[in-house]
């Protein structure tokens, strides 16, 4: 399966992503949006694992968990990978993301034990949409400077989950396959 780590997010923060995505728009540049539901924090992408491997990291992930206590986050501002200049994915981003980092740490230092490669270094993000072209560069800085300090509200950051992803042509369908909540 085709498999990644994340922290899921609350409604009230999927609502008001939504709104960002409606005022960013699709004039300036030819945009996927991620949907409603896909929402979340990607801590690791994995790829395609086998069920053998895939029971090592519910178990790495298990540990993880009980090592790290729930905390809120707040998500604010609109940010893009790589640069600027040249805009290809469009994300909103976290603060006091500290305990969410630690996570993160213990996640890749034990996805690399299982023989993972090591990615760039982590920026807790939640990515929004992706950029296919940009058709008006000034437009688009325009919009996403507009919401440069936006709000878009706090959640809980209370499990790890290993998820499970499907791609299909109206894009990828993801699934919990296995929860772990975090410490009290």
């Amino acid at each position: 399966m085709r498999a990644f780590i994340a922290v899921e997010v609350s409604d009230e923060v999927r609502d008001n992503l939504l709104k960002a995505q409606e005022r960013i728009g699709s004039k300036a540049a030819k945009i996927k949006f991620v949907e409603r539901e896909n929402f979340h924090v990607t801590l690791k992408f994995l790829g395609e694992i086998d069920e053998a491997t895939a029971e090592e990291v519910k178990k790495s992930l298990e540990e993880i968990a009980k090592k790290h206590k729930k905390h809120r986050v707040r998500v604010r501002g609109i940010g893009v990978f790589p640069n600027p200049n040249y805009v290809r994915v469009i994300w909103a981003g976290i603060e006091n993301d500290e305990g969410i980092k630690a996570i993160a740490a213990d996640v890749e230092r034990e996805m690399r034990r299982l023989g993972f490669k090591k990615e760039k270094d982590f920026v807790a993000h939640i990515t929004i949409g992706r950029v296919k072209f940009v058709k008006d560069k000034l437009e688009l800085a325009m919009a996403l400077k507009d919401l440069a300090n936006e709000e878009f509200g706090e959640f809980e950051v209370n499990a790890i989950e290993l998820k499970k992803s499907t791609l299909t042509p109206k894009g990828p369908i993801y699934e919990t396959v296995a929860r772990f909540e975090l410490a009290e």
